[in-house]
């Protein structure tokens, strides 16, 4: 009896255990969604809470690892702290290398790409960004993941515009908007969709479009709105007070930028907050309210000298690492030319020892023949 108890007793404990368990991902899988989406609202927060939760992620569970790896490093670099960007990205990169899927490789190539041209290393995101797109081409992706070619055509699009101008990068943005505003039942997408009409609306600003670009900020204003990405509304509405100050719009322009003062006073975003504070300096100066004018103009010009502290900061680290990274493969290359030479050397010595005892052996066997025919004459 006791012992039928003992058994009843441990099956009900590890169906609890088991249950447990499901009830862990299930929550480590929504939990993930709101991260993802907290990213933009509460960057600080977004690392906080996806640190906490990595731990209890599975060892087998590649994808949910670099998802959140690929979060917290995406909530780096709202915040500009473009090392420990890098640092995480890399983690999830030797993760999907050893042991990810296509998919996986794409997703973590195409967020270093991404980071390599915010910090205007083009050559390098190139390399990233091509990399991932060999294998979005070759490898089989389901419908349901195509999405997936949007961030290579926003990355893409970004270097375009970097290296060519709005007109080269412009297709590359509505490509990748309509590819994103595709895959909207995922959340996450419709913030990406928001990026990236938001980017292409500033192309069309200065292809000097502007009933495009006030379409483009409108609809991006709506989707952020939907899924509560305050930065992507935030931007879009920056976006549209410029198609408004370019039709002399000054004061709806004004009153569109303090609702988004509003609307982010708790966002640390100083990339945000100084196109925000800047583009209301001008305007003010525009209606000649000089006053404001001077106080945004100074709040603008505090949030770029802090933006440009960090990211030359962290551009440097990057660049040491890359350095590093740079001799550490040119040692590579030297020892491997220096494993040829002595290979090649090997070789060529081989082939003279080989040469040299047949003719010696040769010249052995001649003299042998002299020597019996001497024999011979002297008989």
């Amino acid at each position: 009896m006791l012992k039928n108890n003992l058994h009843k007793a441990a099956g009900v404990l590890c169906l609890l255990f088991m249950c447990f368990r499901v009830s862990a991902q299930v929550n480590l899988d929504s939990l993930k969604n709101e991260i993802n989406l907290m990213v933009y609202n509460n960057p600080e927060e977004a690392i906080r809470k996806a640190k906490e939760a990595y731990p209890f992620i599975k060892e087998d569970d590649t994808t949910l690892k670099i998802t959140y790896l690929l979060a917290i490093a995406n909530a780096y670099a709202i915040l500009k702290k473009h090392d420990e960007v890098m640092e995480t990205a890399l983690k999830a990169k030797n993760i999907a290398d050893t042991r990810g899927t296509p998919l996986n490789k794409i997703q973590v190539l195409g967020f270093i790409a991404g980071e390599y041209r915010r910090l205007q290393l083009n050559d390098k995101a190139l390399v990233y960004i091509n990399q991932a797109e060999k294998i979005y081409k070759t490898e089989t992706i389901p419908d349901s993941l195509k999405y997936f070619g949007g961030n290579i055509l926003f990355v893409k699009g970004l270097i375009q515009k970097d290296n060519l101008g709005c007109e080269y990068a412009l297709p590359y943005f509505n490509e990748a908007a309509e590819i994103f505003k595709a895959n909207t039942q995922k959340k996450i997408n419709a913030v990406s969709f928001c990026i990236a009409s938001n980017n292409a609306g500033d192309c069309y600003i200065q292809l000097n479009d502007l009933e495009a670009a006030k379409e483009n900020f409108t609809e991006t204003i709506k989707y952020a709105e939907s899924v509560n990405a305050t930065q992507g509304a935030a931007y879009g509405k920056i976006g549209l007070s410029r198609v408004l100050k370019k039709e002399d719009k000054y004061k709806e322009a004004i009153a569109l930028l303090n609702e988004v003062l509003h609307e982010t006073k708790n966002i640390d975003d100083a990339s945000m907050k100084s196109q925000l504070y800047r583009e209301l300096s001008e305007d003010y100066l525009s209606v000649e309210n000089f006053e404001k004018q001077g106080y945004y103009n100074k709040l603008a010009l505090e949030e770029e000298k802090k933006l440009s502290e960090e990211e030359k900061k962290s551009l440097n680290k990057v660049a040491n690492k890359i350095s590093v990274e740079n001799k550490k493969n040119e040692q590579e290359q030297s020892n491997k030319l220096i494993l040829i030479v002595v290979a090649i050397s090997f070789l060529l010595l081989t082939i003279l020892l080989i040469i040299f005892l047949k003719i010696r052996k040769k010249r052995r066997s001649l003299e042998q023949k002299r020597s019996d025919i001497e024999d011979n004459q002297k008989k």
